[in-house]
């Protein structure tokens, strides 16, 4: 699969999961197994799609933000998460994983 292109033509990552719609305990449940599969397979970076926040009731991000705080803190480190770009306008993060292909969490 080739990388999907933005308007400006920037390369965006091929494989992606899409959280916008999520309660946040359920988008970082989904995130989770998302990054496990992601490393089993070698791929980075991914996409993790958000939303920009704006289509709650009080038009205020709630998702984007504790998704961001999870792939930084120690949850993200079990990943080897190495880099969190945001992308697409706010709407998602570009996160670079590094490690093997072992299928398993890094140890601390």
């Amino acid at each position: 699969m080739s990388p999907r292109r933005r308007r400006d033509r920037t390369e965006l990552p091929a494989t992606s999961v899409d959280l916008h719609g999520l309660r946040p305990e359920d988008a970082l449940r989904r995130l989770e197994q998302f990054l496990h599969a992601a490393r089993v397979r070698g791929e980075s970076p991914v996409l993790v799609i958000t939303g920009r926040g704006l289509g709650n009731v009080r038009q205020q991000p709630i998702l984007r933000g504790r998704v961001e705080a999870w792939l930084r803190g120690p949850q993200g480190r079990r990943f080897e998460v190495r880099r969190v770009t945001l992308r697409a306008q706010g709407g998602a993060l570009e996160v670079e994983l590094g490690g093997g292909r072992d299928g398993g969490p890094a140890e601390d």
